[in-house]
């Protein structure tokens, strides 16, 4: 990848919003319901005769520009805790989040957020930027990144957060003081912190390709040597597919927590690396995904179309998650009725259902190569650029016109007749189709327990910044409670059943985690889980990965303390008795 509310506070909100402002078109009503009673009391007293009076139907209040509490997001994670949404370390450097409301016709670049912390009687601003951060779901925010160092907090500090603090933007917000937020944020000591975060900094060692930085204390530091033959070997994969080398050592960015899909490129490559790996991704596809993403700049232009440089770095790397037939698997898109037309691929590339779409995209690189030659495309795919100012689909349609002689049309017809064409088998078929389930479930979890990792909203922080400021958390801390904890496995076991093709077993523990989502834990897979979360914890420990086998599970687990809180996950076995759910949540 290439840089990245709740309903019942939003019914809350308008019900406030409609009381607040109803309340006055209530009183005029009923001023008129009085008049109309004293005109009815005076034509009785006169004889006169009376006659119904018309009332103007009443008009809804026009959507507001606003704020809510919910539309703040604070990164990193917060800390699980009493203190709710808003508990942090001291000392760490915390990145904002602002959302707007109802912005209509208003230009996002026109508002301003500015956060202030109170100091008793004093407003100090902390932070200020504009709604126009640019992420993948195209939602305009403001994010002020790294805004906050909360070294010198105290236990509690209000924060107001202040939509348009200087009242420029007047059509479109006639109510300014539903523009402010007040938070209270409260931190403990940053001695509390839990390994390995506690014990993590950055480190560097150099490779034949590469200049590879991760965090001590990490599983990243304990695989370092096979990382960087893994590094090596997957860099020189990709050159030698796409014919061109680095001008410089590539930079990689080994970290301890799932963001996205488990990898991201900035000016280097980011690569998620943590013990409990639940994306399930083959590390060495995704540094050849990465590395493309690198080596392909001297290709593109600025109007190269998302859908090609996706597609581009899926076909290279020989596949998405893991090696894989794409040409084999894209037929399973036929099949499956998930075919997404070109047009519509092209102009909103990130918003359509993820693996569907780097699938289809790769399948549509491979059938071009098929057809016209390496060659051949690669001048195609330099040329796609260069229409500035031009949709995705127009300049994908003049590409291929220019390079092939058949525009977007022609060449879909051509390629979902070729994709009809291919030997997908039902095993392939129904993989895919649990592979697009259980990536619609991680996402669905990350947007409800672990916000930071969701790829639309983009939170991609800068890894080279981050690491001169020696900033740990933001590409570690992840979320520990039994039942995230509990789901995480969930996911885990069900790539590893996916990657062996248990597709039966796949399918079971996807449904065990959907209903988790949905709060479910009452039935195995999602109690055993559960269960076995809370037993380990328990007994100070932290669950990465279970295999079960009867009424034994063989369970791989870090510690949070001591000497062994930067060691290797020990094996545990636990019987029924060990991990049968308790009365309460730990």
């Amino acid at each position: 990848m290439r840089v990245g509310k709740g309903a019942s506070l939003r019914v809350g909100k308008w019900a406030s919003l409609q009381v607040g402002k109803g309340a006055s078109l209530q009183v005029g009503k009923g001023a008129r319901v009085a008049l109309g009673s004293l005109l009815l009391l005076a034509c009785i007293a006169t004889g006169l005769t009376t006659r119904p009076t018309p009332t103007a139907p009443l008009t809804p209040p026009l959507p507001d520009l606003s704020i809510a509490p919910e539309d703040v997001v604070l990164y990193p994670l917060p800390v699980p805790g009493p203190g709710g949404r808003w508990l942090f370390y001291r000392g760490d450097q915390i990145s904002f989040d602002v959302t707007p409301r109802h912005l209509g016709a208003i230009p996002p670049q026109d508002l301003t957020v500015r956060i202030y912390r109170l100091r008793g009687t004093e407003q100090e601003v902390l932070a200020e930027g504009a709604v126009g951060y640019p992420t993948f779901d195209g939602v305009p925010r403001a994010r002020l990144t790294w805004a906050w160092d909360t070294r010198d907090a105290g236990g509690r500090e209000t924060l107001v957060v202040h939509l348009d603090p200087d009242d420029r933007v007047r059509a479109g917000d006639e109510d300014p003081t539903n523009n402010v937020v007040t938070l209270t944020v409260r931190f403990i000591a940053d001695t509390a912190r839990p390994a390995p975060e506690a014990a993590a900094t950055w480190a560097t060692t150099t490779t034949d390709c590469c200049v590879l930085h991760y965090l001590t204390c990490t599983r990243a530091e304990r695989d370092l040597s096979m990382l960087t033959d893994t590094a090596n070997r997957a860099v020189a994969f990709a050159q030698d597919r796409l014919g061109t080398r680095l001008a410089s050592p590539l930079q990689v960015y080994f970290i301890g927590r799932v963001l996205g899909q488990g990898g991201y490129a900035w000016e280097g490559i980011v690569l998620s690396y943590p013990d409990r790996a639940y994306v399930g991704t083959d590390l060495e596809m995704v540094l050849r995904h990465e590395a493309v993403h690198v080596l392909d700049i001297p290709l593109v232009g600025p109007a190269t179309p998302s859908l090609l440089r996706e597609g581009l770095a899926v076909w290279v790397a020989g596949g998405h998650y893991r090696p894989e037939s794409i040409p084999a698997r894209a037929g399973a898109l036929i099949r499956l009725n998930g075919y997404i037309p070109l047009a519509q691929l092209a102009e909103d590339f990130y918003r359509h259902q993820h693996e569907i779409g780097y699938l289809e995209a790769a399948a549509l690189v491979a059938y071009l190569v098929e057809t016209y030659g390496w060659d051949e495309f690669l001048a195609f795919y330099r040329q796609s650029g260069e229409a500035a100012n031009m949709p995705p689909a127009d300049a994908l349609d003049r590409a291929l016109r220019s390079s092939f002689g058949v525009g977007l049309e022609e060449t879909e017809s051509a390629f979902r007749a070729w994709l009809s064409s291919q030997p997908t088998t039902p095993d392939q078929a129904r993989d895919l189709e649990l592979t697009v389930r259980l990536f619609d479930a991680i996402r669905r979890y990350q947007q409800t327990l672990d916000p930071p990792a969701y790829f639309l909203s983009g939170w991609f922080p800068d890894p080279a910044e981050g690491k001169r400021q020696g900033i740990v958390a933001d590409f570690l801390r992840s979320p520990r409670s039994v039942r995230a904890v509990a789901i995480e496995l969930l996911f885990t076991s069900a790539q590893e059943s996916l990657q062996r093709g248990a597709l039966d077993q796949a399918a079971l523990l996807i449904e065990g985690a959907e209903r988790a989502l949905d709060g479910d834990f009452s039935a195995p897979p999602a109690s055993e889980y559960l269960a076995i979360a809370r037993a380990v914890a328990a007994r100070g420990g932290e669950a990465q990965r279970v295999e079960l086998e009867g009424d034994r599970a063989r369970v791989w687990v870090t510690l949070g303390e001591g000497t062994a809180a930067c060691s290797a996950p020990q094996m545990w076995v636990l019987q029924t008795t060990d991990h049968r759910p308790p009365t309460t949540d730990h």
